[in-house]
């Protein structure tokens, strides 16, 4: 039995940052993209049983209308502490031993953005520029044990 009425996430996501050039645009407008990505991980059969349930609690982080800084009062800089938890998780896979970036890439098909530097120096900025919001995240997700 199929759902009457399916509700398409990655299509809430583009409505809901479609059109936004506010701070951190470049990065926010990526959002929907990496959200695929994370569904196109959680099917690998290789994925480790200890980031598989990271990326379960990033996907229902992001479903979740009240969270630390929400949508419905920040507009579309809400999804900012959304997005950071991603890369939080993404970057996790990236130094998994058995996966790697090149993992990450084989499920970002058509990703228009370089990973690398994704996962890197502008995590780095974005993380440093909004501290107390980062903390608070981690904090929140029990994802503090990765950065000790």
């Amino acid at each position: 039995m199929r759902l009457k009425k399916e509700f398409d996430f990655r299509k809430y996501l583009s409505d809901n940052l479609e059109g936004y050039d506010g701070k951190y645009s470049e990065y926010l407008l990526l959002l929907p993209a990496l959200y695929d990505t994370l569904c196109s991980i959680i099917k690998s059969e290789t994925l480790p049983l200890s980031i598989r349930s990271d990326v379960y609690l990033t996907i229902g982080y992001l479903f979740h209308p009240d969270d630390i800084y929400p949508e419905e009062k920040h507009g579309p800089l809400g999804f900012l502490e959304d997005f950071l938890l991603v890369l939080v998780v993404l970057r996790k896979c990236a130094i998994e031993k058995n996966l790697g970036l090149e993992f990450i890439e084989k499920h970002a098909p058509g990703f228009n953005y370089p990973m690398v530097q994704l996962l890197t120096n502008d995590f780095d900025k974005i993380k440093k520029e909004n501290k107390k919001l980062f903390d608070e995240l981690l904090a929140l997700t029990g994802m503090r044990f990765y950065y000790k």
